[in-house]
């Protein structure tokens, strides 16, 4: 099967960010492009920085970092501090994609890296939302003004507190990305269609979620359990540009398996240990999982492949 180019994959993923970003900046004013801007350079910056040291040519692939700077802010709340994110930007790309693989030899996705560093440096601001939509300052964000997201009702109760028009467009208390299903569902689409996803991982993963938490809704109405499962705990997006990235993505039968356990794994930690962020964490937890899956089908591909027509007739 032909391998698609990287150049279009990091092309889709970038106008696939761009368009949650649009509509994120729709809801919140310039404060996201101005903390777009800010991700994306700093991560370009630690990437040449990185570059530099290692003595490496400067390639097409330098442009990875501004889109890895990108995918870890959609994961942010829209008042995310900035000195929080320049310091997560730079710890995403020198540790999470520097030390750990590159491009070269993947290990962790290096967005889920910096978004544990966020998480760990300050959990108040990393899962803290505005309560309502609206502009937000570009600098001083008042803590007082924010809450909780709306995964943690979720979690405990499967019910939301938002309306039919906020699932459809995009609910506040609840990080950049996360917003609109219908967006997110397209993305997902265009980029599996495109081959700059993994289908293989996302229909699996999105079909174990949503039986599981279907199975423990107390027959409450399919369709809102069916939202809450893919809307909360940033799950589409960790799916989409995490677990499903092309680079992490164990192929084909290995990729359903791998599905279905990130699908359940999901359900387990946010809906029986009311984990928020699992599914990020998760993309972590479970990078040696996907190290061994992709070692295996290389090994078998290797196996299947036909030998040349001399070496069988001098074998014969």
């Amino acid at each position: 099967m032909h391998k698609p180019d990287p150049q279009r994959i990091l092309f889709d993923r970038f106008a696939a960010v761009f368009a949650i970003l649009a509509a994120a900046s729709y809801d919140y004013g310039i404060r996201i492009w101005v903390l777009a801007v800010i991700a994306a350079a700093v991560s370009a910056a630690a990437e040449c920085l990185c570059l530099y040291v290692q003595k490496k040519a400067f390639t097409a692939d330098l442009l990875e970092a501004p889109v890895t700077g990108l995918i870890l802010l959609l994961m942010l709340p829209p008042t995310v501090p900035v000195s929080l994110l320049i310091m997560s930007c730079i710890f995403t790309i020198i540790i999470g994609r520097a030390m750990f693989g590159g491009k070269e030899n993947p290990v962790i996705p290096p967005a889920a890296a910096g978004f544990c560093f966020c998480l760990l440096n300050s959990r108040a601001q990393t899962a803290s939302f505005p309560v309502s939509k609206g502009t937000l300052p570009i600098l001083h964000i008042d803590a007082n003004t924010l809450t909780d997201g709306v995964s943690n009702l979720w979690n405990r109760s499967g019910r939301f507190s938002v309306s039919v028009l906020e699932w459809l467009t995009g609910s506040p208390r609840q990080p950049i990305g996360s917003g609109s299903v219908i967006l997110l569902a397209v993305v997902a689409a265009v980029l599996i269609v495109r081959r700059a996803a993994s289908g293989w991982v996302i229909v699996p993963a999105l079909a174990a979620t949503v039986i599981s938490n279907l199975a423990i809704s107390n027959l409450q109405h399919p369709f809102s359990v069916i939202v809450g499962s893919c809307m909360t705990d940033q799950f589409l997006i960790a799916l989409i540009f995490l677990h499903a990235d092309t680079d992490h993505a164990p192929p084909v039968l290995a990729g359903i398996a791998y599905g279905f356990a990130v699908g359940f794994a999901v359900f387990f930690a946010t809906r029986i240990l009311y984990i928020y962020d699992a599914p990020v964490l998760l993309a972590v937890l479970l990078s040696p999982l996907t190290i061994w899956l992709r070692r295996m089908m290389m090994f078998e591909d290797e196996e299947n492949v036909p030998e040349p027509a001399a070496e069988r007739r001098a074998a014969s």
